[in-house]
């Protein structure tokens, strides 16, 4: 009789642990399955294989497009999900974001998006897709960087409210030029699009890819509407500390960095992702710090905004890790979010 009522609570116990658990907030780990599950249905091009609300919202490269039967963007090209897969979960928002390599008809693209999960469903998908990827800028992205994958110690944690005021900090710092505004690690690197662009050095797994002449940064995507390409490298990507662009003065061509949104906080993580639009009036000349009138670095004559996903990795209060995926859209343009 004992052994027996010794079953039966027992049983009980774990009948409420995993009822506690569906009625509470959805972990790292159930976060990171609808992400799966949300990857498997697009490349099966089957909406019903994914959790979807009734009133989900998807948009790509900020702009809508219906899910009742998707007719353009990646849901109808997606062919494969390549071993990059990196995630940022956001439990107490009941958000998760994901950054990953694809295929899209056989060719490499980057996707970066965020869902929001709302009972058990999936309401919001806000992705970004680069195309036209090569492996000449893809060599970064062969290994996912450790400290993405790490927690942290707790004595390295800040609030998830301070993770928000640096990650939106590091925006107000190129627009003024100032790169005190925010701090930064030693160890500070970026990667835009999969080209490293800042940081005197990359984490010791990344640089171990790096082939031999590896090619300078550039951007070649065109303007949306103006069938113009962007001009060569300059001194804006050069590749120096995370903190000699910002000071140097040559994102001056750069109107403003409107809207910032940080929807996801991984607190245990210290990451952030976010999506912050670059509006360039396309300005050809730029004041500089000291007074001089010099050449817009980039983008003369070609007026654009930018919706960029940006990734930060905040160690002990200092920006780390810096990883952005964007694209080029028409000037004045938004993110498609409010």
């Amino acid at each position: 009789m004992r052994k027996l009522l010794i079953i039966t609570v027992t049983g009980l116990l774990f009948v409420g642990i995993a009822a506690g658990q569906a009625a509470g907030k959805c972990n790292r780990q159930c976060l990171e399955g609808f992400v799966n599950q949300y990857l498997n249905a697009m490349v099966a091009h089957d909406v019903s294989k994914a959790p979807f609300a009734k009133n989900a919202r998807y948009t790509e490269d900020a702009k809508d497009i219906s899910l009742a039967k998707p007719t353009e963007g990646l849901w109808t090209a997606f062919t494969s999900l390549g071993d990059y897969k990196l995630y940022v979960a956001d439990p107490q928002q009941g958000q998760v974001a994901f950054v990953g390599l694809v295929k899209e008809g056989g060719k490499p693209a980057i996707l970066s998006m965020r869902l929001k999960i709302e009972n058990r469903k999936i309401t919001e998908i806000e992705s970004i897709v680069v195309r036209n990827m090569t492996e000449a800028n893809l060599w970064t992205m062969k290994t996912v960087p450790v400290e993405f994958t790490r927690a942290l110690d707790p004595k390295e944690r800040v609030s998830r409210q301070e993770l928000a005021r640096l990650s939106k900090g590091y925006f107000e710092a190129i627009v003024k030029s100032n790169s005190k505004l925010v701090s930064w690690s030693d160890e500070c690197y970026r990667l835009e699009n999969g080209m490293w662009t800042a940081g005197m050095k990359l984490p010791p797994e990344l640089a171990a890819n790096e082939p031999k002449n590896a090619p300078a940064p550039k951007i070649t995507a065109k303007v949306a509407g103006s069938g113009a390409k962007t001009p060569p490298p300059s001194p804006a990507f050069n590749r120096g500390a995370c903190t000699a662009g910002i000071d140097s003065g040559v994102f001056a061509l750069i109107e403003s960095i409107e809207p910032r949104r940080t929807p996801v906080v991984d607190e245990e993580r210290g990451i952030t992702w976010g999506v912050y639009v670059f509006n360039h009036p396309g300005v050809k000349e730029v004041k500089m710090p000291d007074g001089s009138i010099k050449p817009a670095a980039y983008f003369a004559g070609q007026p654009n905004s930018m919706p960029i996903s940006e990734l930060f990795k905040i160690k002990g209060g200092k920006i780390r890790d810096i990883m952005a995926v964007g694209v080029i859209n028409k000037y004045k343009s938004d993110s498609g979010w409010k």
